[in-house]
């Protein structure tokens, strides 16, 4: 196996979780981050020439400020500061709609999106599990919680439970500094499940552990550029070619998937599913839209479809067309990936083939 160059810097960002009545160095971060935003437009200007001679000219946020601002955004928002929102939010941005919700366009319909949840979940928090940084894009993939003491979205009464799920978002920075862009995923379904809106399989309410992930004595580093062709190599030859032999290259054979802890490890629960799909979908096809790269960490931003003329997770054929979204994260030691975390937007899938109405969030 060819290896590329040793990585630098630190491969993820430490957790963060700060309760709505917490106190920490949100404060002083905040400060930092304004001073930061002053002075983001008078970043310095990287210039390089391009293989075809001429000049290219760009500004330049650097990957710790954008992980800066998205920790001071989710400190300030868990505070129940929404006005965040338009301190780090660009005028135009627009939230990408995915996972069932619409188009947000502006901070404001941002913040009322937000307000919406916290009225059905008022002690609604966000912990920030991973940050992956590169170029003017910065992937956060964190656990979110809250008890749902109010209706949410106009599908589910008060429970009074606790809420638990998952949630990764592409967030795009412009030259001031500020985001302009965001596509997200988050675990709809499980969201729904909790909530009673659609039932829970038998035995799906028991939380199984989560496992493990393989540790590599001596483990060699590789470079963000290699786990990225790495990737790449894997969404093209085994989801898209069926060439289930890749799998056994590019995963190690403990690895594992917390987002998914019942599944086999290593490469065996990606030919389990690969093959599921691929039997169930023969035009079935995923295509990469955004990818970065941090340290161990890839971040990839996925749109997948097929047609089901097979059974799919006990579904018979519906012959109908399905296209939805989904985002993972996967870590890299020794060359190969030993833990995976993903987003699949289930709730489109189902609809796509017919199923289940229409779940969509109203934005």
């Amino acid at each position: 196996m060819f290896r590329d160059e040793k990585k630098t810097g630190l491969s993820s960002y430490k957790s963060h979780h700060i309760s709505p009545a917490g106190v920490s160095d949100g404060a002083i971060r905040g400060i930092k981050l304004m001073q930061a935003l002053q002075v983001a437009s008078c970043v310095r200007q990287v210039s390089s020439v391009s293989r075809f001679g001429q000049e290219d000219k760009h500004m330049a946020v650097s990957v710790n400020y954008m992980k800066d601002a998205m920790v001071h955004l989710y400190e300030e928002a868990n505070r129940g500061n929404l006005e965040v929102f338009g301190e780090l939010l660009a005028p135009n941005f627009v939230g990408y709609g995915g996972a069932g919700f619409q188009d947000l366009h502006g901070p404001k319909s941002f913040k009322d999106l937000y307000t919406t949840f916290l009225s059905a979940m008022p002690d609604l928090s966000f912990r920030v599990e991973q940050m992956i940084a590169e170029g003017d894009m910065i992937a956060v993939r964190g656990t979110l919680s809250g008890t749902h003491e109010g209706n949410f979205m106009g599908m589910a009464a008060a429970t009074h439970k606790k809420i638990t799920w998952t949630g990764t978002a592409f967030f795009r920075f412009n030259e001031q500094g500020l985001t302009d862009a965001r596509w997200q995923e988050w675990d709809g379904m499980q969201v729904m499940q909790q909530m009673g809106v659609i039932p829970t399989p038998p035995g799906g309410d028991v939380v199984p552990p989560v496992p493990v992930p393989p540790y590599i004595p001596g483990a060699e580093a590789t470079s963000p550029s290699w786990n990225k062709a790495t990737v790449r190599r894997f969404i093209d030859e085994v989801w898209n070619k069926g060439n289930l032999a890749v799998a056994d290259e590019v995963f190690h054979p403990e690895a594992t998937s917390p987002s998914a802890p019942t599944l086999p490890k290593g490469p065996a629960a990606v030919r389990m599913l690969t093959t599921m799909f691929r039997s169930a979908m023969p035009d079935y096809h995923m295509d990469i839209i955004d990818i970065v790269a941090d340290g161990d960490l890839v971040c990839a931003r996925f749109t997948q479809s097929g047609t089901q003329t097979g059974e799919l997770m006990g579904i018979p054929a519906t012959g109908r067309k399905a296209t939805w979204g989904e985002i993972g994260v996967l870590r890299f030691s020794d060359g190969k990936i030993v833990e995976s975390f993903y987003n699949v937007d289930m709730l489109a899938l189902f609809q796509g083939l017919g199923i289940g109405g229409d779940n969509s969030v109203k934005g």
